[in-house]
């Protein structure tokens, strides 16, 4: 069912944004100091204070350091991310490696390449009288997209409380701040919130009725991923975007000034929350590209399985290509 539904999304988003296909023609994987994408396409799934490093990257000239002309985009989930990705128009997505799964199973040559976001960071708040997701039967839930991950998580989370998905209704309401703003004027029941929008539901007096880290040790929250043929012919370009990553990792943990003022004006958190957030965030960023725990793919496979995305525990094969993360020392930054 939605292999098929993506295939059709899919279509559509060739025709409706083919306008800027991406090719490339293989090439050896072998470092060789040419950039062979200068121009390249980043997307985001939305804007999120976890993409706090790409949007350094942008703020503090990282990317032109290392001889990029980076244009990084935001979308409306990652599902809608992805699509736009096997379309072509973009190069390089980052978001969760959820819609991955999708499109892998609709028979799309997608690899994610590179971890470093290892986070947990998503919160379920509801409207009173609600105080737990056993009360969820019969309201209405604020995700992302369908077949984001906050879809996922949200759908696992009901399986854990012994709620059939079917007895919901899940409404799409974009990111956190579109989804806080659903629950104030009494759009939806129930939302998921990540730093910093769980402390604005928390002080507008909003149950917290679960934690993403009550079912899981940690998580992929975000990943870098691309079409294999991409990440075949452009090694140099992704070695540079990898560089950039692991400078503005380090950056925001060198200045916490600067983060929290592009966190506010690229993010669009309110400067009172920004700080708090990036308080939380700053553990979670891997220079090393590593993905989270065996236990937290474990948990990130019981997810998609309760959501439908997959049947089964993957092999890594099938979804990660490592050649970056293997070859971290070599490339890296000094």
């Amino acid at each position: 069912m939605r292999s098929k539904m993506w295939s059709r999304v899919v279509a559509f988003s060739a025709l409706a944004l083919g306008a800027n296909l991406i090719t490339g023609t293989p090439q050896a994987f072998a470092q060789s100091g040419k950039i062979e994408t200068p121009k390249l396409t980043i997307g985001l799934s939305v804007n999120d204070s976890t993409f706090l490093p790409i949007y350094l990257g942008e703020v503090a000239g990282l990317y032109k350091q290392e001889g990029l002309n980076a244009n990084v985009l935001a979308f409306r989930g990652g599902s809608d991310l992805t699509r736009a990705l096997v379309a072509r128009s973009v190069h390089v997505g980052v978001a969760a490696p959820t819609s991955v799964l999708a499109a892998i199973s609709a028979g799309e040559d997608v690899r994610v390449f590179y971890g470093g976001f290892v986070q947990a960071p998503f919160f379920w708040f509801a409207a009173p009288p609600i105080k737990s997701m056993a009360e969820a039967k019969g309201k209405r839930l604020g995700i992302t997209r369908f077949g984001s991950s906050t879809d996922a998580l949200t759908r696992f989370a009901l399986a854990r409380a012994g709620i059939d998905a079917k007895d919901v209704r899940f409404i799409q309401g974009g990111g956190s701040a579109e989804r806080l703003a659903a629950l104030d004027t009494k759009q939806i029941d129930i939302g998921i919130f990540t730093w910093p929008h769980n402390f604005a539901a928390e002080d507008r007096g909003y149950n917290l009725i679960l934690s993403q880290k009550d079912l899981m040790k940690d998580f992929p929250i975000q990943s870098f991923y691309a079409m294999k043929p991409f990440i075949d012919s452009n090694p140099e370009t992704l070695r540079a975007l990898l560089r950039s990553f692991v400078k503005a990792v380090r950056l925001a943990r060198a200045d916490k000034a600067l983060s929290v003022k592009t966190l506010v004006a690229r993010a669009g958190l309110e400067e009172q929350f920004a700080a708090r957030a990036y308080d939380q965030l700053i553990d979670g960023w891997r220079e090393d590209g590593l993905l989270a725990s065996e236990e937290g793919m474990k948990s990130f496979f019981e997810m998609a399985i309760a959501a439908g995305d997959v049947k089964e525990i993957w092999t890594r094969e099938k979804y990660w290509d490592g050649r970056f993360v293997t070859t971290f020392d070599q490339w890296k930054p000094n």
